[in-house]
């Protein structure tokens, strides 16, 4: 559901793959093993069976999106129509491919022998068969180029209208801009500026046909390790923290939150993505979608502070040991609790028109998020028991 684009993507490419070996599967069998063209057949058909996974699993959330009006059997009653007619017209272009191969086949053919009833036994020369393979892989090749660049031009002019980690991102870019350039400025300047989420800032979130994400960077994302650990366990979100940070974090910044956001040292074996450090995301059992969208703007907030010369920068690029991690925090999250309306000294001012950022919002602007919220959270959560006497 998350990656419902990529998957979809991914069974097409993963068809073609089968397909493939099932054209290199004679040519496996020429050496005279059996056990080569076994490995080859069964690979073709491991390829279908993913492809039929995928395929099936993204079939109904592409289906819902275009229902609109909920009319999901006349969909599905209209698409079976569609496989037919083109199954039928596969088949029809296949049996006159055949014929032509064997036409060509026949071409370059010699009499070779006198069979027993007289019937002259014709046996193809090495030109009609090279011209027949030719042609075969030449059409192949050029069908499964068109094949999956066709298919991907589809993914792309989806428009889903479930947010995800990289569509959120797409459409929530001028946004996590606006409130990056606010929190460098108070760090910078050390003052405890409260951010205005006004109709300016909470209007630059796009719409669902406004977003277009990068397949490629989802893809990215998907496959390797992010910079961002989304839902860990409560031990690597402390990972290397003192004691004294431990309880800052658990009872005084994020005692009123569903989640717990640290800042921790890159690990040494990442090698895939830049950077010094790693945000850490925890989220606290009983979480709800408002918090996992709080707990993602906040995430990707202070991942956006921390990346390129936003804020003090050492030698070769590294981040510099002089920043106060837990103060760059602390602005963030009271950024973050302003847009989100939980500062409870938030008052609007005469010329700005107070909003916040809540589901409702998203709604509103044609986003589907009724229990449809797929930001990419683990399945970890973390309780503890609160001592801090008040």
């Amino acid at each position: 559901d998350s990656y419902v684009k990529e998957f979809r993507l991914f069974a097409d490419v993963i068809n073609d793959v089968g397909l493939t070996l099932d054209m290199l599967a004679p040519y496996a069998a020429a050496g005279g093993s059996p056990v080569r063209i076994l490995m080859v057949s069964a690979m073709a058909q491991l390829c279908r069976v993913a492809c039929g996974m995928a395929a099936g699993a993204t079939k109904g959330s592409i289906t819902q999106h275009f229902a609109i009006r909920g009319n999901m059997a006349d969909l599905n009653a209209k698409e079976s129509t569609q496989e037919t007619l083109v199954s039928l017209i596969g088949m029809i272009m296949g049996i006159v491919l055949a014929r032509y191969l064997h036409h060509l086949e026949g071409g370059g053919s010699v009499a070779n022998d006198v069979g027993d009833d007289g019937d002259v036994v014709w046996e193809s020369t090495p030109d009609g068969k090279y011209a027949a393979v030719v042609v075969s892989w030449s059409i192949f090749i050029v069908l499964t180029i068109v094949h999956v660049w066709a298919n991907y031009a589809g993914v792309k002019l989806l428009r889903l209208r479930t947010l995800n980690r990289e569509r959120a991102k797409v459409a929530f870019h001028e946004l996590f801009d606006e409130c990056k350039t606010h929190c460098v400025r108070s760090f910078r300047s050390k003052k405890n500026d409260t951010f205005v989420p006004n109709d300016s800032v909470l209007g630059a979130i796009s719409r669902p046909n406004e977003v277009n994400e990068s397949l490629l960077s989802s893809t990215s994302d998907l496959l390797f390790p992010s910079n961002i650990h989304w839902g860990v366990r409560l031990s690597e979100s402390l990972h290397c923290l003192e004691s004294e940070d431990i309880l800052h974090y658990v009872q005084d910044e994020f005692r009123a939150e569903k989640y717990i956001m640290t800042i921790v040292p890159r690990s040494t074996n990442s090698f895939f993505r830049s950077g010094d450090t790693n945000v850490c995301v925890t989220l606290c059992v009983g979480a709800t979608d408002r918090d996992e969208l709080k707990a993602f703007v906040h995430a990707m907030i202070t991942r956006r502070c921390l990346d390129g010369e936003a804020l003090l920068i050492g030698k070769k690029g590294h981040m510099s040991q002089d920043i106060d991690l837990k103060e760059l925090i602390r602005i963030t999250h009271h950024c973050v609790d302003s847009l989100f309306g939980d500062l409870n000294d938030q008052e609007p001012s005469d010329s700005t028109s107070l909003r916040s950022l809540s589901l409702q919002e998203l709604s509103k602007i044609g986003w589907d998020i009724d229990h449809r919220l797929y930001l990419g959270f683990g399945p970890w959560r973390a309780e503890w028991v609160d001592l801090k006497v008040d």
